[in-house]
C-alpha cells in the first residue's frame, strides 16, 4: 500500500531532511516537489517564497543539469538544487517521460525551517515548459546504465560532481551564465 505524503504549514515536514539547501524529487507520473531546509527562515525570505520564482540550468558536459531558482521579485536568493537523475530513475521509473508528458509543469515548493523540522511555507511554482524540455533532455539519457556515451554517477561521484561545479563559481555567477 502506498503512503500518501501530506504538507500542511506550521506542521512537521513529513521527509526527514538531511543538511540544508534544496531537494528536488520527482513522483513516478511526473509530480515535481522541492523541499528547501533553511535555518530559522526571516520574515524577508517567507515573503520571497510567495513571490515569483525563475528557473534555470547549470549545464555541464557529461553531466546532468542542475536546477537553479531565483526566489522572490529581485533575484536575489539563488537556491540550487542538484539531483541524480540515475538515481531518481531508479527511485520513480519513468519519471522524466511522465513529467514531459504532463499538461502543466507545477513544482510544489515547500520551505521548512532546518532547526525545528516544521513547515514555514508551501508554494506551487508553475515552470516554463522551456526549462522543463531542456530539463527532460539532459536527464533522459541517464535513465538506463551507464555506456560510453552517458555515464551514470553514483550519490557519491554525483555530489563529488556537484562539488567541484559549485567550487569553480559562486552561485550568483552560475544564475549569470545558466539558461
Amino acid at each position: 500500500m502506498q503512503e500518501t505524503l501530506t504538507f500542511e504549514e506550521g506542521k512537521t515536514c513529513p521527509i526527514k531532511i538531511r543538511g540544508a539547501g534544496g531537494g528536488l524529487s520527482f513522483s513516478s507520473n511526473g509530480g515535481m516537489l522541492l523541499v528547501a531546509a533553511i535555518p530559522n527562515p526571516s520574515e524577508q525570505q517567507i515573503a520571497a517564497w510567495q513571490g515569483n520564482w525563475r528557473a534555470k540550468l547549470i549545464q555541464e558536459s557529461e553531466f546532468p543539469s542542475i536546477p537553479m531558482f531565483a526566489i522572490g521579485d529581485n533575484e536575489d536568493w539563488i537556491l540550487e538544487a542538484p539531483c541524480n537523475p540515475a538515481q531518481q530513475e531508479k527511485e520513480s521509473p519513468g519519471f522524466c517521460e511522465a513529467l514531459f508528458a504532463r499538461d502543466d509543469y507545477e513544482m510544489l515548493a515547500v520551505l521548512v525551517d532546518s532547526e525545528t523540522g516544521i513547515i514555514r511555507k508551501i508554494k506551487p511554482v508553475i515552470l516554463d515548459d522551456i526549462f522543463i524540455e531542456r530539463l527532460v533532455l539532459s536527464w533522459n539519457p541517464y535513465r538506463h546504465g551507464g555506456d560510453e556515451y552517458t555515464k551514470g554517477f553514483t550519490d557519491q561521484e554525483f555530489a563529488q560532481r556537484v562539488a567541484q561545479v559549485f567550487g569553480r563559481k559562486p552561485s550568483s555567477e552560475l544564475w549569470r551564465t545558466s539558461w
